[in-house]
């Protein structure tokens, strides 16, 4: 998608800035561009508006178009740093909806057109107790703008609304305004410098966060509008290591990081560093193991509370113990909880409101601490027989001459067998049929969410 993604703020001292920007380069050479940057100066700025200096960039490669996601404090094309200093202007001033976390569209042919997505977040030490953000999209195509409309409407409210929960996480004394409040009015106004954003989310590599997430957008909004027959979110490029060109350093983000973007599980994903943190979960969750892979086989919901990382890793592991048209039941780092009709496994970060542990739900929270175990809450009951995929899944990983790349192929064997079964009993219509093939594939009927229960 051709488009800069720009995330603006208000300072006190500055007024409205482009402090993070992040554009799409194709065609253009990154070294001509460094070098012409060379000369530029960001000028004396305030630590709040600074984000990455003028040496960073963080740059994303798509192997498949080439294509080159670069983000730095300015927009890396020089007709384009005016037409960005407009729109955050404007977005940080007059274009701002009375909606909370609304989009305003404002714009024209010859200063480009403009999707704003203005926010606020929560900072005791400035004016009014918050200080003002947006995210703006800027892009010549206004037809494209319009029509990518709720994509972007989606993805800018969930950035926004994560950077505010990690105010709150990072500062629960924000919201004690009152007693902010009679201190400044005991000890005068007086004035304090603005706050840098990372100090406003106690997160050190936000802007590799954020990065990350515009990334995506410019990425996945380039394939929004064509057809395609893939279920799910599109697939991930790969991503490169450090590089360093003329005196700039180009900074390729942790893949965890991208893949927390999507909605659904992508397919390109490395399998034996799958398989390493499922062998490193089943000795953290000790005998909690074989009850979680038991959930996940007939049907009932998992819910994973805890960092998106963690949890997306947990994902990826069990996701091999299911086939693959099961796998759109399956929902990564949602901004509420999905019941189990919707959501076969689910992960939400630490502040969504989950409900209590029962008989359908086995409930996993992740530790906040290092030192700490995981939380796991489940008030169902193994059978006395267990399902003959879970007897051999488990003889699997107990099997010692099994490598990483040996256990995942016969995962993938596994799954697939009993897929096979399944779809043999689908297409049989006869019920006495039904009963007959499931003496011979030894199944038996269960209320799960697959249908069938495999046993021996």
């Amino acid at each position: 998608m051709n488009a800069v993604i720009v995330l603006c703020h208000f300072c006190e001292l500055h007024g409205p800035l482009a402090i993070f920007c992040t554009q799409t380069l194709r065609e253009t050479r990154l070294s001509d561009v460094l070098s012409n940057k060379r000369g530029d100066s960001l000028g004396k700025k305030c630590a709040a508006c600074t984000s990455l200096g003028e040496t960073l960039v963080l740059m994303t490669k798509d192997e498949e178009s080439q294509a080159k996601f670069v983000s730095s404090q300015q927009p890396m094309i020089q007709d384009v740093i005016p037409l960005v200093k407009q729109a955050a202007f404007r977005s940080l001033s007059c274009e701002i909806t009375n909606k909370d976390d609304g989009l305003v569209f404002f714009g024209d042919g010859s200063r480009g057109h403009v999707l704003s997505h203005s926010f606020q977040i929560p900072d005791s030490k400035a004016r009014g107790f918050y200080r003002l953000f947006s995210i703006v999209v800027l892009m010549k195509d206004k037809l494209f703008l319009v029509n990518i409309q709720p994509f972007l409407s989606h993805n800018l409210r969930k950035i926004s609304s994560e950077l505010k929960d990690y105010a709150n996480v990072a500062n629960p004394g924000e919201q004690s305004r009152q007693s902010e409040k009679a201190q400044r009015l005991s000890e005068g106004m007086g004035f304090s410098q603005p706050r840098p954003l990372t100090e406003l989310t106690g997160e050190k590599h936000i802007f590799a966060h954020i990065h990350s997430q515009f990334a995506w957008i410019l990425w996945a909004g380039a394939q929004y509008l064509k057809e395609s027959v893939t279920i799910g979110s599109p697939m991930v490029p790969p991503w490169l290591g450090k590089d360093t060109e003329e005196g700039f350093t180009m900074v390729q983000v942790d893949k965890e990081e991208w893949l927390m973007r999507k909605h659904g599980i992508d397919e390109g994903d490395d399998d034996i560093a799958i398989i390493r943190d499922f062998r490193r979960f089943r000795s953290l969750l000790e005998s909690h193991f074989i009850p979680l892979c038991y959930c996940v086989i007939v049907g009932t919901q998992v819910l994973l509370r805890g960092p998106s990382g963690e949890t997306l890793r947990m994902i990826k592991c069990l996701k091999k113990l299911l086939p693959k048209y099961l796998h759109r039941l399956i929902h990564v780092d949602a901004s509420k909880y999905l019941p189990p009709s919707e959501c076969r496994i689910l992960s939400v970060s630490f502040n969504i409101t989950v409900p209590q542990s029962c008989t359908g739900i086995f409930r996993v929270e992740f530790p906040k601490r290092r030192e700490d175990k995981f939380s796991i809450e489940w008030l169902g009951d193994l059978p006395g027989k267990t399902p003959d995929l879970l007897t051999k899944i488990l003889r699997a990983f107990e099997e010692e001459q099994f490598t990483d790349i040996v256990l995942e192929k016969h995962l993938r064997v596994l799954i697939e067998e009993w897929n096979n079964k399944i779809q043999c009993l689908k297409k049989i219509q006869n019920s006495q049929d039904v009963n007959r093939i499931k003496k011979i594939l030894s199944v038996q009927t269960t209320g799960c969410l697959t249908s069938e229960l495999l046993v021996e």
